[in-house]
């Protein structure tokens, strides 16, 4: 599938690599993001969870641990000086308050803090003449000068020259943002990952000069080629590999075969270093063509701390939502319905209903002071990320918590439905500390919606323990991930009554609503939201569902009230709001933003008429179900 794509993009002859002289281990297990030394002389790695930042010596075989506090690993980087920068991240409890840069060198064994704690993004660049750990309010340089260097951050990637002049890019339309940004060894082009649109090549004025296709993690090798990895999708099946590509677009040859399941290329010491996926086994190539190196550089003079233009000085709790899939693919899970109220087939995809919780949750956020990035807005092929993508555009966001929407399926003829929240680790350990309680506080309000019929009460897992396919293996799009995070099976979509309910746009925002109740309770926050919720579904007492077939729950034997009229009248009288259910058999209606007070609902079927009082209070959902 990637070879196609490559050869309709580029028009590139795809070969098994001819310039690969060597190979040699350098780690045999355990080792994540490696990074070698510009001498050659120290590995540098990350276990699996990124707790520990690990160096071993090549030349003796020591392995010392650089640090074991805030999750150091995964984006350190070795200097331009030879030293080893890299950032933690704080926390008071479960949450993640900010994060800090600082510097190890190897030949003393000194570690120091070189830049102060902040929120947001914090990142180690290496520059032409020096290194950054580049933050959104502050950043620090290891010399006066040091160059000229580019960086991505959301929607942008930026070029930082050593002349003091930013410029802030959009080179590729459409593209779910930037990463992995990097000036060539001669500093005229600028190469980067276009987050569901591929690899490419800019000027230094943002004008393309050439698209590479499907990668990720590129990096140069020199100025005439570049080392990435595959980029599979979601496709867990796929094998990986290190490629060898032109910088022009003219070729791209295999340096790994798609047996090894190669990944997280870097260039470094003239060689080609990359990881084995499944057991972290760290190996290093040699090709017979000329690579740029990055030599040690003596710093000018001592490190600085800069501020950073046009900073946001706010520190408001961010949030990176991934709305699950993306475009009706192989990996969506698509459900023809047969709906009475319409009289024709539905044609459910999870990933439609996905994007809608995720737009919500984004709309609902924002209107409570919190700042959100979202992995897509559409829902297309190109939606539909690598699952690597995602994590990586999650850190780069500066979030404080990943948020994955989506909803669940038994696969089987014994329907079920409740709220499972998946976090990274095991059922008795969480990986990433606040996993755990930003899952309980989410399924905690999920359970609570009465507007549904659950068949089991919220469940919390590790993914690590919840799937059978690998030890430590899970989530894709929990792995390699540093932040308190959680992928949200809102509900079980193969139950036919919630399918219906998923169908329903405004039951789709209802379950968003209560995602956002969860995510203020784990962040321990008053919102600024003044209004509540209420919502619920109109049945009828006497007529009993008959056109299914499989074990229907509870409530969901009667049959909805198509087209019922509903309205929330306040406590002089007067009508607040109306809501018409729809034809789709899930009779739910829900009322946003309703001012706190007392109320009567009154619904009105057929002639048929029922009131209920009310109380609605601030920041909560409320409901009541009706029996005509």
């Amino acid at each position: 599938m990637i070879l196609c794509a490559l050869v309709t993009v580029s028009a590139v002859a795809v070969a098994q690599s001819s310039h690969v002289v060597g190979t040699r281990v350098l780690l045999d297990s355990c080792g994540f993001f490696p990074q070698v030394s510009a001498d050659g002389r120290w590995l540098m790695y990350s276990p699996l969870d990124a707790r520990q930042l690990m160096l071993k010596d090549l030349a003796t075989g020591e392995v010392r641990e650089v640090s074991h506090d805030g999750y150091p690993g995964f984006d350190a980087i070795f200097g331009r000086d030879g030293k080893v920068y890299y950032v933690t991240q704080q926390r008071k409890g479960h949450h993640l308050l900010h994060r800090t840069g600082r510097c190890y060198d190897p030949a003393t064994g000194k570690d120091r803090r070189v830049l102060k704690g902040q929120h947001g993004r914090v990142q180690p660049l290496n520059a032409t003449a020096g290194t950054v750990i580049q933050g959104e309010r502050r950043s620090y340089l290891s010399a006066r000068q040091v160059g000229s260097y580019a960086y991505t951050r959301g929607d942008s990637l930026f070029i930082q020259r050593g002349d003091g002049t930013l410029s802030r890019l959009h080179p590729v339309s459409g593209s779910n943002g930037y990463l992995w940004a990097s000036l060539s060894p001669d500093g005229t082009r600028v190469l980067f990952q276009a987050a569901s649109r591929g690899l490419y090549v800019c000027d230094l004025q943002g004008n393309i000069v050439s698209e590479l296709g499907a990668f990720l993690m590129p990096c140069w090798y020199n100025d005439q080629y570049i080392v990435a990895m595959s980029n599979a999708g979601n496709d867990r099946i796929t094998g990986s590999r290190i490629w060898l590509i032109a910088a022009d677009g003219s070729s791209v040859e295999a340096l790994t075969p798609d047996t090894e399941r190669a990944i997280q290329p870097v260039v470094a010491a003239g060689t080609v270093i990359y990881t084995i996926q499944y057991d972290g086994t760290i190996k290093q190539l040699t090709l017979d063509l000329p690579a740029t190196t990055s030599p040690v550089v003596t710093a000018g003079g001592k490190g600085k701390t800069v501020n950073v233009k046009g900073a946001a000085h706010r520190d408001r709790p961010r949030v990176y939502i991934n709305p699950g899939h993306g475009g009706h693919d192989s990996d969506d899970r698509h459900l023809p319905t047969w709906v009475i109220g319409v009289g024709d087939t539905v044609h459910y995809y999870e990933s439609n209903s996905n994007l809608t919780k995720g737009l919500a949750l984004q709309q609902i956020l924002a209107g409570k002071g919190y700042e959100t990035a979202i992995s897509r807005v559409t829902n297309t092929t190109q939606d539909d990320l690598d699952l690597f993508e995602i994590v990586c555009l999650a850190a780069n966001s500066g979030a404080d918590i990943f948020f994955a929407i989506h909803s669940n399926a038994t696969g089987t003829t014994g329907r079920v439905n409740f709220p499972l929240g998946l976090y990274r680790g095991w059922d008795n350990g969480e990986a990433v500390e606040g996993s755990l309680a930003l899952s309980q506080a989410i399924m905690r309000h999920l359970g609570e919606c009465e507007a549904t019929v659950w068949t089991d009460a919220p469940r919390s897992r590790g993914d690590w323990s919840f799937y059978d396919w690998g030890y430590r293996v899970g989530l894709g799009v929990l792995r390699y991930n540093k932040l308190p995070g959680l992928l949200s099976e809102g509900a079980f979509h193969d139950y036919l009554p919630e399918r219906e309910r998923l169908l329903n746009d405004d039951y789709c925002w209802l379950e968003a609503w209560n995602q956002s109740l969860g995510i203020d309770e784990y962040f321990d926050r008053r919102s600024r939201m003044d209004d509540g919720v209420v919502a619920g579904i109109v049945r009828l007492a006497q007529s009993v569902r008959q056109d299914v077939g499989e074990q229907l729950h509870g409530a969901d034997t009667l049959r909805t009230a198509n087209g019922a009229m509903v309205r929330l009248i306040d406590n002089r009288g007067m009508q607040s709001a109306q809501y018409t259910v729809d034809n789709q058999d899930n009779g739910v209606f829900v009322f946003k933003h309703v001012r706190p007070g007392d109320y009567t609902l009154e619904v009105t079927h057929h002639g048929v008429t029922q009131r209920c009082p009310i109380t609605v209070g601030r920041n909560t959902s409320t409901y009541h179900n009706f029996n005509l």
